[in-house]
């Protein structure tokens, strides 16, 4: 893996369609905000099988995922979408309904040593089949002399999808480009974005 320095561009669409064996319909995709971090971590199982007192085998297969997404703030449109909240006239209520499916995804901005021995930019999009995100705490408080930055973080939790007839549960796709340009063309196809 290469070094990671940045992240940009995070997108999302909302999952229209969706049977197992066939790919995802995803809806009118959004630019959410700019990105501040995202903190991917996958939940793998963590079988082992004995047999005459010693390991035969074992699975680390990848169950889901969490991933907690921040970013520099959230317009009430976009945060309406993610997280499932209903727009009546100029409000925006919150329900016990569930955060809707989303596709969503973003660009890292990476560093490594090309073959003359310089040190290039390169950018790597992520896409992320289907999650669902909420967010747990919101902290307000006011302002003191020294500004405290105060932003919120989006917890998503993903799962599965079988997106062919192979039987194989695939959660995300990640692809590198030379420019930032073509990350976004790649991101925006993804996420139904035109």
């Amino acid at each position: 893996m290469k070094p990671n320095v940045g992240m940009v561009y995070p997108v999302a669409a909302p999952v229209s369609a969706y049977v197992p064996g066939t790919s995802i319909t995803y809806g009118t995709g959004l630019v959410v905000d700019e990105a501040r971090s995202a903190t991917l971590n996958w939940e793998r199982a963590d079988g082992h099988f004995y047999g005459d007192d010693v390991e035969l085998d074992s699975d680390n297969g990848i169950l889901g995922y969490t991933l907690d997404f921040e970013p520099t703030g959230l317009k009430n449109s976009v945060r309406a979408a993610l997280l499932g909240e209903i727009k009546n006239s100029d409000e925006y209520e919150i329900t016990d309904d569930a955060a809707p499916d989303v596709g969503f995804g973003y660009i890292r901005v990476m560093r490594e040593e090309g073959s003359n021995g310089v040190v290039k930019t390169t950018y790597e999009g992520w896409w992320f089949h289907k999650l669902k995100f909420s967010v747990s705490n919101e902290e307000t408080r006011t302002k003191e002399r020294n500004v405290e930055w105060r932003t919120p973080t989006l917890s998503g939790s993903g799962s599965g999808v079988q997106l062919d007839n192979t039987g194989k549960m695939k959660f995300a796709v990640h692809q590198d480009f030379e420019t930032l340009a073509a990350a976004k063309t790649w991101l925006n196809t993804k996420a139904n974005i035109s």
